[in-house]
């Protein structure tokens, strides 16, 4: 009986002896983590963090169901507009304010993209350009900016593709006879063939069920992911494919990236007989070329598929979450709505539709645009930078490997830029003589090195659409429905809580 007492109170002592010597370790392994930070430089100011897990329960469980972006404005208030958290021991500098928001992005060794671990193994080593750094990103950067220029992309020479586009958007609406319908599909196909006509070659059709799937299946990817892409950043969650959450995430991004690279494989026949159609064509010439010269070259069929991928998402979610959100506005906001539409009859008439040469000349009209930019906030943390080597900012060390993201939310409802910053005002973009006026402060699209690579087509697109649909349809909430909410649910975008709208042809 005293052997059984004493082994069993040798298991409890064991036990002890095991957890007393793992917080020990973590507790060393901390204060050693901190003791090496702090040699290298000052860095920037945040909260006390757990050891291990860092700061992981402020993001995990704050209050009132705040959103990451509210969290880091509020951690703001305290720590200043650069302050760091540590999540699970990957150090994250968040910013704040256009200044640091300026000097970050256009920081050389901040351009990098952290790795998105949990594709890993889906991707097989391709970066497409999204988040790709290094020689990968300007190699593949340089020649979608070539593209986009041969093309015309984001010139006025492309704007017949745009408004061809809009007008097959506006026969679908009027098909629709007034009824009540969710905006989210039609504006996700309209949008999608914009893009899609430059990389793949063609449009598709509204009804197309194959098409419909890799929009949902785009959609529900993005979502999965979650606000920036921070958590899908850390080493960790390699080893979490178990969980249904990223299983479901790693199918629907598998289902995009097949239908892609089923469309590559159909180019790689066919892309050397005649003039480029496409980007595809042009990617493919590029890196055959390369390789009979034996140039060392980062372009592949793996990295091609990656970034007709990155150019869909980046070219349908945040222009068609924007246009959902401007119907949103419109309809809670009927004065405005009526406002832009008595400026498009003036200076269109009802003789024809808008075109991009009377955007000089409907200022309330690009008014309302960029007030409806700055208030959805479809990006409110974009994607995060990551550093290269050591380096500083705002007088602090960003250690290699850290994270930066940027609050562009914060930014857009910075009161001190933005007065009264969450009434919807188009009135703020005109000075006293009516001409539109732009704060520097409003970077929809980012700025520095790696701002969006569509950002003229994205304009254009935004223009040539929100107009055709003003001039052609009043929009309001269906009898009935549920109370509109500008509340968003949060993916990589910030896209508005799905709604009901009736589109009354003018």
């Amino acid at each position: 009986m005293r052997i059984g007492m004493a082994a069993s109170l040798l298991d409890v002592l064991d036990s002890r002896t095991v957890l007393i010597c793992l917080v020990v370790f973590l507790l060393v392994s901390w204060i050693v983590r901190r003791r090496r930070s702090s040699v290298s430089g000052t860095l920037p100011p945040g909260p006390w963090g757990w050891p291990l897990i860092g700061n992981l329960p402020s993001l995990a469980f704050a209050s009132n169901a705040e959103e990451p972006y509210e969290v880091f404005m509020r951690m703001a208030k305290q720590y200043g507009p650069v302050f760091s958290l540590n999540i699970l021991g990957q150090r994250m500098v968040v910013v704040h304010g256009y200044k640091a928001i300026r000097e970050a992005f256009n920081n050389p060794i901040l351009s990098d993209r952290p790795e998105l671990h949990i594709l890993r193994n889906l991707f097989n080593g391709a970066e497409g350009v999204a988040t790709a750094s290094g020689d990968t990103w300007r190699e593949q950067r340089k020649l979608i900016l070539n593209v986009f220029r041969n093309f015309g992309v984001g010139q006025a020479r492309f704007e017949d593709q745009i408004a061809t586009e809009a007008g097959h958007l506006v026969s679908e609406m009027k098909g629709l006879q007034g009824q009540a319908f969710n905006p989210v599909h039609l504006f996700g196909n309209a949008v999608s063939n914009v893009i899609s006509s430059v990389v793949l070659g063609r449009r598709y059709d509204y009804d197309d069920p194959a098409f419909q799937r890799v929009l949902a299946s785009m959609d529900r990817s993005m979502e999965l992911i979650g606000a920036g892409a921070a958590m899908q950043l850390l080493p960790f969650v390699n080893r979490l494919g178990f969980l249904p959450n990223i299983k479901e995430m790693t199918a629907t991004m598998k289902f995009v990236m097949d239908f892609v690279m089923d469309i590559v494989k159909k180019h790689q026949s066919d892309c050397y007989s005649e003039e480029p159609r496409d980007l595809m064509d042009v990617y493919l010439r590029e890196m055959r070329s390369k390789e009979e010269r034996n140039i060392p070259t980062h372009l592949s069929v793996m990295n091609l598929v990656l970034v007709v991928s990155d150019l869909f998402v980046a070219g349908t979610e945040t222009t068609a979450n924007t246009l959902r959100w401007g119907l949103l506005f419109m309809m809670l906001h009927p004065e405005i709505q009526s406002r832009v539409q008595q400026e498009l009859d003036t200076v269109v008439g009802r003789e024809r539709l808008p075109q991009l040469a009377d955007r000089r000349n409907l200022p309330y009209t690009e008014a309302v645009i960029l007030e409806l930019e700055r208030r959805g906030n479809v990006v409110p943390l974009g994607l995060p930078h990551k550093a290269a080597a050591d380096t500083t900012l705002a007088g602090y060390t960003v250690p290699k490997g850290s994270l930066v993201v940027a609050n562009h939310w914060a930014l857009n409802i910075d009161s001190e830029v933005f007065p009264d910053p969450l009434v919807f005002n188009p009135e703020r973009f005109l000075n006293d003589d009516g001409e539109v006026t732009k704060p520097e402060e409003l970077i929809p699209f980012s700025t520095g090195r790696r701002i969006c690579l569509g950002e003229q087509l994205a304009k254009m697109e935004l223009f040539i659409f929100f107009t055709y649909l003003l001039h052609q349809f009043t929009f309001k909430k269906p009898e009935g429905s549920p109370p509109l909410s500008l509340k968003g649910y949060l993916g990589i975008t910030l896209a508005p809580t799905p709604f009901q709208v009736c589109a009354l042809p003018r």
